[in-house]
């Protein structure tokens, strides 16, 4: 059984909602248009203040250490993780847990307390979880949620072994609250299932072993849908033991000869242009990262939107700090990624536009005013580069944020791949 989840702050999501035509503003200019006009008004460099945040390119980032090897295998495996809309298009409520796993006793905060801690899964390695329910009218009712879980461990055998423990663990709970039922779904012969419910909602825990993988699928739905589990296990499984074929895992030193192998954190050269974060994001792993459109779209506000944009535009590598830096195969795909997240928190999500920093017309903000205070965010293009910027409360850091960005954009290599 899967822990009720808590919603990820808005703080932490990147911004782009539905993708729609061109809204407009109240003098009916096209949002996605004025923005692209202030983009190739001149900038001021007189005027533009960084504050204190780096006007330069971070050096190198090097190799992976010991510490920090479970994240950056973690952040790197996400883009190979199934978004949960994908199984179902109305999976958009991005939610908690949708993190990096680090060890066997992350798997507390996705399973209940203790499933996934014996013997067997201390050969886990790492893992990647997502999740996402369906938008309900209100807390009382009950939606259809999907948690898609990958985890990698050192061999084959050991991955069998640490699924079937996780399975046995959920079917002999010896709280009589948690204990599931054993299941069988005839197109999954190779799936451990095991079910639980109430008069009002259903859900399934699967476990697969592919190779060095164990692939975990959760579906919750109300009891009147209960067919809607039992598919979308089926679905997950076809989608993601493909796309986790992909995944070009670092070896373990059994797999290089003894040798221990470490990745380049930075393998594509686009974390070197955010502004790094003076703290860590609480132990998720999430920032100091580098993902693709799907790693991305994980943690969306709209993950459909975000996938499907940065796809279009070509934006393979894009890094996740203090800011968000997204690079576009074109100066023109750019821009487009900046005008339709703008203009999707316009129209879809309620901001209004706000002046751009001093200096800075190339920058597009909005704000909103929320029950947490006024929430800003900036984008700013230059080249075939993007950056995103937000703040609660704090204009002023949010227009040095941005300026430093584009500042950064300045030095940035416009042929990176």
């Amino acid at each position: 059984m899967v822990k009720k989840w808590l919603l990820i702050p808005a703080s932490l999501l990147t911004a782009g909602l539905m993708m729609t035509a061109c809204s407009t503003e109240t003098d009916g200019t096209s949002v996605a248009a004025s923005s692209s006009a202030t983009a190739e008004a001149p900038v001021d460099l007189a005027l533009v203040d960084p504050g204190t945040y780096p006007t330069e390119p971070a050096a190198p980032y090097g190799t992976a250490t010991t510490e920090n090897i479970l994240d950056v295998e973690g952040q790197r495996l996400a883009e190979f993780v199934t978004l949960p809309f994908e199984v179902d298009p109305e999976l958009t409520e991005v939610s908690m847990p949708t993190m990096v796993i680090r060890s066997a006793k992350n798997l507390d905060v996705v399973l209940s307390p203790g499933v996934g801690t014996g013997p067997a899964n201390g050969k886990m390695l790492y893992g990647y979880v997502s999740t996402a329910s369906t938008p309900v009218a209100n807390s009382q009712e009950v939606d259809r949620a999907l948690v898609q879980m990958v985890l990698r461990y050192s061999d084959p055998a050991a991955a069998a072994a640490g699924a079937a423990e996780m399975h046995n663990a959920l079917i002999n709970n010896p709280d009589p609250a948690l204990k599931e039922a054993p299941e069988k779904v005839g197109t999954l012969p190779n799936t451990l299932i095991s079910s639980s419910g109430t008069a009002d909602e259903v859900s399934l825990n699967a476990f697969t072993a592919h190779g060095d993988y164990v692939i975990y699928t959760w579906a919750s739905a109300p009891t009147a849908e209960k067919d809607w589990t039992s598919t979308s296990v089926a679905t997950a499984l076809k989608l993601q033991e493909p796309l986790i074929d992909k995944f070009p895992a670092t070896p373990t030193k059994e797999q290089n000869g003894g040798k221990s192998a470490m990745p380049e954190i930075d393998q594509n050269d686009i974390l070197i242009y955010a502004v790094p974060e003076e703290d860590a994001d609480a132990g998720l792993g999430n920032d100091m990262a580098v993902y693709g459109p799907r790693g991305m779209a994980h943690r969306s506000t709209n993950p459909a939107l975000t996938y499907d944009t940065l796809t279009d535009a070509g934006a393979k590598h894009n890094a996740q700090y203090k800011t968000i830096v997204y690079r576009a195969a074109t100066p023109e795909d750019a821009q487009e990624i900046s005008d339709v997240f703008i203009e999707d928190l316009i129209k879809s999500d309620g901001y209004a536009p706000a002046p751009s920093p001093p200096g800075l017309p190339a920058a597009t903000c909005v704000t909103k005013d929320t029950t947490d205070g006024t929430q800003d965010y900036c984008y700013v293009t230059n080249g075939r580069y993007v950056g995103e910027a937000s703040a609660l409360d704090d204009r002023t850091d949010l227009d040095q944020l941005i300026s430093a960005q584009y500042l950064i954009f300045e030095k940035a290599d416009q042929d990176a791949e």
